[in-house]
């Protein structure tokens, strides 16, 4: 039965998921540079340069949106994400480290599941105009995880060194 809704999932629908899951990555690392600007500036930095990435596959899914004719329901310009506003009334910006810990981990198993998406939808694609883009997707996907795996272990020991120094 799964592969009989794979073999039924349009180019246009893996479009609009791949489009939807990449701005709500996009809006995710924004919030987090922003959060760790006063804290980190290095992992902010990261954040943003992250965001980055997330508006230059944006771009190539509407360039390949537009060579397929389908238009794209979502404006990536217009979004903002409402869940990192107020998270159970926690303080916005990284104020200690527990807070910036709990947040890269977090922002490491988002990238973890965004990475499997991304697998998932290139394993089922059955549009050769998508494969190219998916597979190129797909390796990317899998380097920001290991960035952001190493990245919150390198803080992590960073902290700790600083804590034994003091």
């Amino acid at each position: 039965m799964a592969s009989e809704t794979a073999l039924n999932f349009l180019p246009q629908d893996q479009l609009t998921l791949a489009y939807s899951q990449e701005a709500q990555e996009l809006c995710r690392y924004r919030s987090l540079a922003l959060c760790f600007l006063t804290f980190d500036t290095p992992i902010s930095q990261l954040m943003n340069a992250i965001g980055i990435e997330c508006e230059h596959r944006l771009n190539n899914l509407k360039e390949v949106a537009a060579q397929m004719a389908f238009d794209l329901p979502l404006d990536s310009s217009k979004l903002i994400d409402i869940s990192a506003i107020n998270q159970n009334n926690r303080h916005f910006f990284v104020m200690d480290e527990n807070r910036g810990r709990q947040l890269l981990i977090d922002a490491e198993e988002a990238a973890k599941a965004s990475s499997m998406i991304f697998s998932k939808l290139l394993k089922i694609n059955a549009a050769p105009e998508l494969r190219q883009l998916l597979t190129t997707f797909v390796k990317q996907k899998k380097s920001e995880y290991r960035v952001l795996k190493e990245c919150r272990e390198q803080w992590k020991l960073a902290l700790h060194d600083l804590g034994r120094a003091s």
